[in-house]
């Protein structure tokens, strides 16, 4: 583990081009305003100018990049790749392990091939819409996060309906069961788990509007059988290590309690850390700060150039 106090100054990325841009920015603000109480740092506006992007980290000479990014092109390894190319030390997963985690349908073959139980899913392209099927199934993008774009349908009817929509891709797509039950998330931090929690919300599927508008309820440590907090532990471990997360991960679960099953839904290699995120309320329960959270992950930066 590296020495965050060896690095002087550290790049702070903002925004990015994806459509979780104002989470990205949250998150960059969040990091920027407590690591500036004692480091000297530096944010680095992200958009879709990609020459102009590494002119920006040229002329900032950071020590190490924070990567604050979200969604596409932040966490899927493209930015990770650019800064293997210059050498330039950065937080979170490497190349391969943040694209493999971003593509829910690669990631759900891997975590098959490990054995851990996810809901049975498959490209929307590929399926016949008139095909019985059980429903409600779950419609999300292929490589997204903060749960933007995730649909319920409820039948075949809506599915075809769903299927009109011009607005919505169906190569970007993947359709998989919907599992009833609670929402469970998993944080691991320092490649130990941090925390286990219990997301409550009104409807039935924890999207954008339970994250982030209408906050969802968080219970640390919720009331579950002694055998499934195990499995939750467990999995996520070996998921985690099977990845090669680097440091921190979160993992997000449902647990049917009628077939006593859990289900892995994905793993989120660059969990948020804005005020409403759920690794930082669990570190905070360890008895580390905001502060001492970024510290740690400025202590375990990754690139294979540099090191």
């Amino acid at each position: 583990m590296a020495n965050s106090k060896k690095f002087k100054k550290i790049g702070i990325l903002k925004g990015g081009i994806s459509d979780e841009f104002e989470i990205s920015s949250l998150t960059a603000n969040e990091v920027f305003n407590i690591l500036k109480k004692k480091y000297l740092v530096h944010l680095i506006d992200v958009d879709n100018d990609c020459k102009k992007f590494v002119s920006n980290i040229l002329n900032a000479k950071p020590d190490i990049i924070f990567n604050c990014l979200h969604g596409f092109f932040g966490e899927d390894g493209q930015v990770q790749s650019i800064l293997n190319y210059l050498k330039i030390p950065y937080t979170h997963s490497n190349v391969f392990t943040s694209s493999l985690a971003m593509n829910k349908h690669f990631s759900k073959i891997f975590f098959e091939k490990i054995g851990v139980k996810s809901p049975n899913g498959r490209f929307l392209k590929n399926m016949n819409l008139s095909e019985k099927m059980n429903f409600p199934q779950i419609i999300k993008p292929i490589c997204g996060g903060s749960s933007n774009g995730l649909i319920k349908v409820n039948s075949q009817r809506e599915l075809k309906e769903f299927s009109k929509n011009k607005q919505f891709k169906p190569e970007n797509l993947i359709i998989e069961e919907f599992i009833p039950g609670r929402e469970i998330t998993v944080g691991i931090l320092e490649n130990k788990i941090c925390g286990i929690m219990e997301i409550i919300f009104d409807s039935d599927i924890y999207d954008y509007k339970n994250k982030y508008i209408k906050i969802a309820k968080h219970i640390l440590n919720p009331k579950l059988p002694k055998d499934i907090k195990k499995e939750l532990k467990d999995i996520s471990l070996l998921v985690h290590k099977e990845m090669n997360c680097n440091c921190l991960s979160r993992l997000d679960f449902r647990y049917n309690e009628k077939n006593n099953k859990l289900y892995l839904l994905e793993l989120n290699t660059q969990p948020g850390l804005t005020k409403n995120s759920l690794l930082p309320e669990m570190a905070l329960s360890k008895g580390k700060n905001f502060l001492e959270l970024c510290e740690i992950i400025l202590s375990n930066p990754i690139c294979p150039e540099y090191f």
